[in-house]
């Protein structure tokens, strides 16, 4: 298997798992989500993470990482991928979620 269609494949695998993450996550939105996190944050979440992340290299699947993980990611490559501090919060409001979700 050449290597753009291993990448193309890896991503389009990490695209299916969060956007199922996001679809059962989001049935949890009416009774609210922990840390002030609701559906349309983890969708605004979600597209920073395809859009923005996958620029520079592949998606890692949520679980690969710990929420606590994810934190310090986001906050290292935030800087890189010039997010805004909302974006950067939403961001890993997403993955932190998508992390537990996976496990």
């Amino acid at each position: 298997m050449s290597k753009p269609f291993r990448g193309m494949t890896t991503m389009i695998l990490a695209l299916l798992a969060t956007a199922g993450m996001v679809g059962g996550l989001s049935g949890c939105a009416a009774g609210g989500l922990s840390g002030g996190t609701d559906a349309a944050a983890l969708r605004r979440g979600r597209a920073i993470f395809v859009t923005e992340c996958a620029t520079c290299h592949r998606l890692f699947l949520p679980a690969e990482y710990s929420p606590e993980q994810w934190s310090g990611i986001v906050r290292r490559m935030s800087a890189r991928a010039s997010l805004s501090g909302e974006q950067a919060a939403d961001l890993e409001r997403y993955l932190r979620a998508a992390s537990r979700a996976g496990k």
